[in-house]
């Protein structure tokens, strides 16, 4: 019987088998989360507002989403995994056409795997950063994510964390190329510094295109030689 009341996990656009959870669309939550949030405010808005103008439960809401912060971060994965294929790549490129065929050099060898140079380095970086952009299916839910996140210290001050997969996959394709560990480290921070400032200066504009300002961003990292 039809009591008027939406189920707690009630999906407008599909029917689903009893005793399963919901599917949900993480994107089309976000955007209407965003909706609410710039009609009612951050702070002002919960899980519980978000959860009803999805058409979905609470706990439905919550197996995908922890917070609110979470689900303005949750748009980082795409990017994550196309950063880490094209750094792959990058590194697959760079062991083939080096001139022995031994592992990579260690630290105490003091430099890069020969024929390995600051512009092979920097072609793998930029690489990695424009596959980033083009594997978001909205460019338009990102820009409204980092706007937002500009607006609230406290989502911005989540990007260490949620920048962390981006950083080891960096810190393990410079090592393996031979850059000493702690020169890793810094040049993976310098290099997502850069790269997070130029997502926010694209976001604050109307440009459709994220590709040059993070190609610019890369021009200021000092890449290692030896």
């Amino acid at each position: 019987m039809n009591t008027g009341q939406p189920s707690e996990d009630h999906q407008p656009a599909a029917a689903r088998a009893t005793g399963r959870p919901a599917t949900i669309d993480p994107d089309a939550v976000a955007r209407i989360a965003l909706r609410l949030f710039a009609e009612r405010g951050y702070e002002q808005t919960s899980m519980e507002d978000i959860a009803g103008a999805a058409g979905i439960g609470r706990k439905s809401l919550y197996r995908y989403f922890a917070s609110k912060a979470d689900l303005v971060w949750g748009g980082i994965e795409p990017v994550t995994e196309a950063a880490g294929r094209a750094l792959d790549r990058a590194l697959g490129r760079e062991l083939d056409s080096a001139d022995d065929g031994g592992g990579p050099v260690s630290k105490s060898d003091g430099g890069l795997r020969p024929g390995t140079g600051a512009a092979q380095i920097r072609a793998g970086l930029s690489a990695a950063a424009v596959a980033g952009a083009a594997a978001l299916p909205d460019l338009a839910l990102t820009r409204g994510r980092l706007r937002l996140i500009a607006e609230h210290p406290e989502l911005a001050s989540r990007s260490y964390a949620a920048l962390a997969p981006q950083r080891e996959r960096g810190r393990r394709y410079l090592i393996t190329l031979g850059v000493r560990e702690d020169m890793a480290g810094y040049l993976c921070a310098a290099y997502l510094g850069a790269t997070f400032e130029a997502w926010m200066q694209w976001a604050a504009g109307s440009d459709p295109d994220p590709a040059p300002y993070l190609l610019a961003a890369m021009t200021v990292l000092q890449m290692p030689d030896a």
